[in-house]
C-alpha cells in the first residue's frame, strides 16, 4: 500500500479460492482424566472458531524496490513488509517492542483502516527489464525443516522456466546451515540449484525480484476480487470475517495454504516419478536418526505401541537417512505414516490424497504447535490426525512446563497407545483401498 511492490507482466487473475479441505481429527488420550478433559476441551474450541473450507492463497513473483534483506526479514524503504510467514515474523517484532497488544495494538488499528478505504491496484513490472533483476528470497533459518519446506522451498517454483541466468539468493540470518537444504534444491529443481547461493550479509538493492504470498493482503488490501472470493457460495461465511481481519492471520494460515506450497507439491512428485525410486513401505514408523542432524526430542511408553504396529506390518524409516526424492516417495506411496510430532511432519505436502498421517503429541504441543502442519495436510489432502498424549518427565497434569523451556518428550500411555491402534485398525480394514488415492499431482499451476 506504501508503493516499492509491483508485479511482474501482468495482476493475477485471482488471490484468494476456496480448495478441498483435509480431513483433519485430534483426539484427547491422556492417562490423567483431568488432563484428558482439558485436552478435549481445546479440541473443541480449535475446531469451532475454524472454517469448514479451506482456502489457496496465490503467491505470486514480483519487483521489490528499495529492498532491504537482514536477518531473515524484508524492509521496504524502511517498512517491514508483511509476507506471508515472514510477515508473522514482522508483526511479532513490532508487538513485542509495543505494549499494546490486540485490539489495542495501533498497527491492527492501522490494517483495518486502509482496509476501509479503496486502494489502487498495484503497479506492473515489464518482464523484459525485470529478466534483469537478481532473485532474493527470505528463509528464516538454516537448520530447520519445516520452516525450509513450507516457506521458502516452494518459492523457486515460480522462477523454473526463467532463463535470465541472475543469481537467486535466499537470505537468512546466520551462518548455520545445514547440509539438507542444498540437497533438497538440487534433487527438485536441478536447473536452478547452480544458481542458487545463502547470502547472510544485510543485502540493499534498488531493485529485485522475489515471491509474495497474499496471506496479509487479504486484511490489509481493500480488493473487490478478494471479497467476491470469500463470499462465493458454499464458501463458510466465517471466513469472511477471519480472512479479512488483521487480528486473525495467524488462525487464517492454518485453514489455508499458499500456492507456492502447491507448486512444490506438484515440482517435487514429477521428479520423484523421473527418478524411479525403488519398492518403498506401505506402513511406516517415522522414527528419528537422534544423532543426527535433527535436535533430539524423546518419546518414551511406546515400546508395546511398536510391538502391536510391528505385528500389523508397519516398518521403521529414518527418513534424515533417505535422499530427498526417496523421502518424498516413502511419503507419497505410504497408506498410513505414524510420527511423533516433529518438523519431519512437514513430508505431509507429499503424501497421497486419502492417505492416513498420524501425529502423537502432548500438552505442550498442543497448546503451542498444534496447526503448524494443517496446511501441509490441506495441499495433499490427505487424513491427519493427532493423539495428544503425556508429557515425558512431567507428572503433574494440572500444570504445564512453560514453552520457553523448550518442547518435552511425548510419554505413550494405554489411552493414547489404544487410539492410536483403533485409527489404524478403522484404517486398514476398509474394504475400499482405493480411498487412498494415486499419487495426486492435481495442484493447478500458479
Amino acid at each position: 500500500m506504501h508503493g516499492n511492490i509491483s508485479y511482474i507482466g501482468r495482476s493475477p487473475s485471482w488471490i484468494v479460492r476456496k480448495v478441498e479441505p483435509a480431513e483433519i481429527r485430534a483426539f484427547a488420550a491422556s492417562d490423567h482424566d483431568e488432563l484428558q478433559a482439558l485436552q478435549q476441551t481445546s479440541i473443541n474450541r480449535r475446531m469451532e472458531i475454524l472454517p469448514k473450507n479451506a482456502l489457496e492463497v496465490r503467491s505470486s513473483p514480483v519487483v521489490l524496490q528499495n529492498a532491504r534483506f537482514a536477518h531473515g526479514l524484508v524492509t521496504l524503504s524502511g517498512r517491514f513488509w508483511l509476507n506471508g510467514a515472514s510477515g508473522n515474523r514482522a508483526r511479532k517484532k513490532f508487538e513485542s517492542a509495543n505494549p499494546a497488544k490486540g485490539e489495542d495494538s495501533p498497527h491492527i488499528a492501522l490494517l483495518r483502516e486502509s482496509r476501509d478505504h479503496p486502494m489502487s491496484p498495484m503497479p506492473v513490472y515489464d518482464p523484459a527489464d525485470a529478466a534483469d533483476l537478481d532473485i532474493s528470497i527470505e528463509l528464516k533459518n538454516g537448520f530447520n525443516y519445516y520452516h525450509f519446506l513450507t516457506e521458502t522451498l516452494g518459492s523457486l517454483a515460480h522462477y523454473l522456466d526463467d532463463s535470465s541466468g541472475k543469481p537467486i539468493s535466499l537470505h537468512l540470518p546466520d551462518n548455520s546451515i545445514k547440509g539438507f537444504l542444498r540437497r533438497f534444491i538440487d534433487a527438485i529443481y536441478p536447473s536452478l540449484s547452480p544458481r542458487v547461493q545463502f547470502v547472510v550479509k544485510p543485502t540493499r538493492f534498488d531493485a529485485v525480484r522475489s515471491v509474495y504470498s497474499h496471506q496479509h493482503y487479504l486484511s490489509a488490501v481493500n480488493d473487490p476480487t478478494v471479497d467476491q472470493a470469500l463470499r462465493n457460495e458454499g464458501t463458510d461465511p466465517l471466513w469472511m470475517q477471519m480472512a479479512t481481519d488483521p487480528l486473525h492471520v495467524k488462525k487464517a494460515c492454518m485453514q489455508s495454504y499458499e500456492s507456492s506450497l502447491g507448486l512444490l507439491r506438484k515440482v517435487a512428485l514429477l521428479q520423484m516419478e523421473l527418478a524411479n525410486i525403488g519398492q518403498t513401505p506401505r506402513l511406516i514408523w517415522m522414527d528419528r536418526d537422534e544423532g543426527g542432524e535433527a535436535r533430539a526430542r524423546g518419546i518414551s511408553g511406546h515400546e508395546p505401541l511398536l510391538a502391536e504396529l510391528t505385528a500389523r506390518g508397519f516398518q521403521k524409516v529414518v527418513f534424515e537417512r533417505l535422499s530427498p526424492l526417496e523421502q518424498i516417495a516413502t511419503m507419497n506411496r505410504a497408506d498410513i505414516v505414524i510420527a511423533p510430532h516433529g518438523a519431519g511432519l512437514a513430508n505431509m505436502v507429499f503424501a497421497k490424497p486419502g492417505a492416513r498421517v498420524i501425529e502423537l503429541g502432548n500438552r505442550q504441543i498442543q497448546l503451542h504447535r498444534w496447526g503448524d502442519f494443517f496446511k501441509c495436510a490441506h495441499v495433499s489432502r490427505c487424513r491427519y490426525d493427532t493423539v495428544f498424549a503425556d508429557i515425558e518427565g512431567h507428572d503433574d497434569p494440572t500444570t504445564n512446563p512453560p514453552i520457553s523451556a523448550g518442547l518435552l518428550g511425548i510419554r505413550i500411555g494405554a489411552r493414547a497407545k489404544d487410539r492410536i491402534l483403533q485409527i489404524v485398525d478403522e484404517t486398514l480394514s476398509q474394504p475400499d483401498r482405493s480411498v487412498f488415492g494415486d499419487h495426486g499431482g492435481a495442484i493447478q499451476s500458479a
